[in-house]
């Protein structure tokens, strides 16, 4: 049942997610974020309540999911701003690379808090804890967000062009298949671990690839490479498969798996900063929020079919086994993106008549 509870809370962030985006582009960042972090806050602290006085199993699945959805997309609201508040392309792709190490270190930090939640009062303290957080995440966001930027960034733009652009629909996809490989490396290195009698192991291994992640991130955001980001993306991601596979190759080995994936998430980072970055080039600037929550969302629905497609073939292949898909996974994303690359570069405007 925790599962379950668990997965609802899941898929209502990934649903949430992409209804907050539509509503950021029609009528502004800030609003969309007051409302849903209010809601999440009282769906929270009603959750942690509900468990601890035992109440019925359908309201706390309910309180899950209404908390999934009103998650308050900040990341989202942040993305979208940046697009807008820096003129400079460097900066921009800089401001995006910081945003990915910052969110990649709250899901290292996150669990850690959650453990010590835990071990201090048990689980009502860890749900409290996400509670104050949200609140407080979305009052320093209204006090210092978009609307303290210049003067035309406080209203919302209209949005003026389709949103399901080809070079949309590639980085879509493209982010659909690396979340299938980091859902199904979230089911196996646990299970290597715990087959090696090293199963605390299994949560270094997960900070280790966090840590890798925002190096990776910071060190891809701070210089300027050579060609365009529709030329780099593929390029970095013909990077990750062979990593995803030294990683299976090292499985064996309980200590050079975290190193290995220290390294998956430094391979890996470049290609997700990328992403966000070539919402710019594929879409409408209207329309950012929208995309960024899409690819996010895609990203987290993808995981979710991991973990179940992990579940569906461990017992055929072993959790070792397990750790050879993810490499398909990457190499299938990386031949795709090569081969719509022409999709992920501006289109010149049309000429006038």
């Amino acid at each position: 049942m925790a599962g379950s509870i668990s997965g609802l809370f899941g898929l209502g962030n990934a649903l949430g997610l992409s209804v907050q985006g539509s509503l950021m582009d029609r009528v502004g960042q800030r609003p969309v974020v007051l409302a849903a972090g209010a809601t999440c806050t009282v769906a929270l602290a009603s959750f942690g309540l509900a468990g601890a006085f035992g109440g019925p199993v359908w309201l706390v699945a309910v309180l899950a999911g209404l908390a999934g959805v009103t998650v308050p997309a900040i990341t989202t609201a942040v993305r979208a701003w940046l697009a807008i508040a820096l003129l400079d392309e460097g900066h921009r792709g800089a401001s995006y690379a910081l945003l990915s190490a910052l969110f990649q270190t709250a899901v290292t930090v996150g669990p850690v808090l959650v453990s010590l939640s835990l071990l201090v009062r048990g689980p009502v303290l860890a749900v409290g804890a996400a509670a104050v957080m949200t609140l407080a995440a979305t009052v320093l966001y209204s006090v210092t967000g978009s609307g303290h930027g210049p003067p035309h960034l406080a209203r919302a733009p209209q949005v003026t062009s389709s949103l399901w652009t080809p070079g949309l629909v590639t980085l879509l996809v493209a982010a659909g298949l690396e979340g299938v490989a980091a859902g199904m490396t979230a089911v196996a290195v646990p299970g290597v671990m715990t087959e090696a009698g090293s199963a605390p192991l299994a949560g270094v291994g997960f900070a280790a690839l966090a840590i890798g992640e925002v190096l990776g991130a910071l060190v891809f955001g701070s210089r300027t490479w050579a060609g365009s980001r529709g030329v780099q993306l593929p390029v970095v991601q013909c990077g990750a498969a062979p990593v995803a596979a030294l990683v299976c190759l090292a499985s064996p080995q309980t200590w050079l798996l975290v190193i290995a994936m220290c390294g998956a998430g430094v391979a890996i980072a470049p290609s997700s900063v990328l992403k966000s970055a070539l919402l710019d080039v594929v879409g409408d600037e209207a329309a950012v929020a929208r995309s960024y929550s899409l690819l996010v969302a895609a990203g987290l629905v993808a995981a979710a079919a991991g973990n179940a497609l992990a579940g569906l073939l461990v017992e055929s292949t072993g959790v070792n086994g397990l750790l050879a898909f993810p490499v398909l996974a990457l190499a299938l994303a990386t031949a795709w993106t090569a081969a719509r690359r022409r999709t992920l570069h501006a289109e010149p405007p049309a000429p006038r008549r």
